[in-house]
């Protein structure tokens, strides 16, 4: 984004952003800003520091020196943190101002926690700002250097009495029917060569607890599925709570239906033959696919089995879903577009041949999130959104919510265009009242304005208003 824009975003949000730390650096080179450079490089992205802009208002009031402050920041990334950071600097002239864009990149996986060396001290990008790691945190950062194999580990206090006879059964039929290799060896040897059991068939792996174990809690209790109901206002007391256990495919399940009595349906009648239909509020198939997901691909690592998946509705608002551990070997960009290198690869490959109730847990690699946006873009919802901070992974979905009813726009558009009805708006008074993120809002208004349904004005040269656009009285419903 040009720098133009980019600060002109900033002043629309009004604080820094996850991946940009503005600093004025007018009367010299600020402090501390290794710790924005380890938390920068914990972070998936990396991120840009912008030097010569007022951290209050925005503007630009340019640099103390140039060359000085470039050479500052890249000693600072050399000799203020460990290992080491490579980051690359360009200067802007703005409103006569010079400023300095300091690239911090993600680091490897294999060099991470980044440190500050005074204080040996790590941190990561969150929201507006920098947060210290905890010890445990920090040990997940640890456990993601090479690849994983936390899931193919034997589980030493369990047995094979521990599993399921008949998902076992089941499971043994799946893979001898997938591979003539299988046919003329014995169950237990099947189990051990496809890591539902460890090499001696005494123990259960973890993946084989999790995903045909007759209740894998009784070993980690965490490994579980902690669901909340709030009434949306933003308040941290829940209206109901449930605690969701047993094997992956029964968590799944139970989880999908928790959530469909957490949130009324709502009735809609088809226009044409009046037909009338229960509509849910998150469709089946979209928490299906993104609650495996949170399950499948969470971090098994031992700084993070004492940490549930998080399930958080907020009545008429969004639906949250939080795994321990970030992505793993894949960008939130990439997600349902290129392929990923398995953080949980035994356990993936087991549940490719479990069923339940009889359907598959897991189709096919990769397809879960295209499988989830599709089914919310046929339910007129906004696409789920991805929080990747490294140490958490978070799936935002907004609630369908009836609106204004404008024809041939989705649930959450007719939202934006109710609250623009009222008076013009930017991008973030958007966000702030519909609940949405910035990002969703942007995305919905361009392809609004692009149907005219929405207009964009200039505010002060920088900031943009949008108001409704001529085309929305076409697109009116009458009733």
């Amino acid at each position: 984004m040009e720098l133009a824009n980019l600060l002109a975003e900033l002043r629309r949000q009004g604080s820094d952003t996850t991946g940009v730390e503005v600093k004025s650096a007018h009367g010299g080179y600020p402090e501390n800003l290794a710790t924005t450079m380890s938390a920068f490089a914990n972070s998936p992205g990396g991120g840009t520091i912008i030097l010569g802009v007022d951290e209050r208002g925005f503007r630009p009031v340019g640099v103390y020196d140039v060359a000085l402050c470039q050479q500052a920041a890249c000693a600072s990334a050399r000799n203020a943190v460990r290992p080491p950071v490579v980051v690359t600097t360009e200067t802007e002239s703005l409103d006569g101002a010079d400023v300095v864009l300091v690239y911090v990149p993600e680091a490897d996986r294999d060099s991470k926690p980044v440190r500050v060396i005074k204080s040996g001290q790590s941190y990561v990008r969150m929201y507006d700002g920098d947060y210290r790691l905890s010890e445990a945190e920090e040990q997940v950062l640890i456990a993601q250097r090479g690849h994983p194999r936390y899931d193919d580990q034997a589980v030493g206090a369990a047995s094979p009495a521990d599993l399921d006879p008949s998902a076992v059964n089941a499971y043994i039929a799946k893979r001898r029917g997938s591979s003539s290799r299988f046919t003329s060896m014995s169950d237990t040897e099947v189990l051990v060569r496809t890591g539902v059991l460890e090499p001696s068939g005494e123990h259960p792996t973890l993946a084989g607890l999790l995903a045909l174990g007759v209740y894998p809690q009784q070993y980690f209790p965490s490994l579980a599925i902690q669901a909340s109901l709030h009434d949306g206002t933003g308040g941290s007391r829940a209206l109901d709570t449930a605690y969701l256990t047993g094997p992956i495919p029964s968590m799944m399940e139970e989880c999908v239906s928790w959530i469909a009595r957490m949130t009324p349906t709502s009735v809609e009648a088809d226009k044409i033959t009046g037909r009338v239909t229960d509509r849910p509020a998150y469709p089946p198939i979209a928490l299906r696919e993104l609650v495996s997901n949170a399950l499948i691909h969470r971090d098994l690592s031992p700084a993070s089995v004492n940490q549930p998946v998080i399930v958080r509705v907020e009545q008429g608002v969004r639906l949250q879903i939080v795994s321990p551990g970030g992505l793993f070997g894949i960008s939130v960009d990439g997600l349902g577009r290129s392929p990923s290198s398995l953080r949980n690869a035994r356990l993936t490959e087991i549940l490719q041949f479990v069923e339940y109730k009889g359907q598959r847990v897991v189709e096919r690699i990769g397809s879960g999130i295209p499988a989830a946006q599709a089914a919310l873009a046929e339910c007129g919802m906004a696409p789920a959104q991805f929080d990747d901070r490294a140490v958490r992974f978070t799936v935002t979905v907004e609630a369908a919510v009836e609106g204004g009813g404008w024809a041939g726009v989705s649930l959450a558009q007719d939202r934006l265009l109710v609250e623009l009805g009222r008076r013009p708006a930017s991008v973030a008074q958007l966000a702030g009242r519909t609940g949405s993120t910035t990002s969703q809002v942007r995305y919905m208004l361009d392809k609004m304005t692009e149907a005219g349904l929405v207009v964009r004005e200039p505010l002060d040269g920088r900031t943009f208003i949008y108001r409704l656009g001529t085309a929305t009285d076409n697109r009116r419903i009458q009733a």
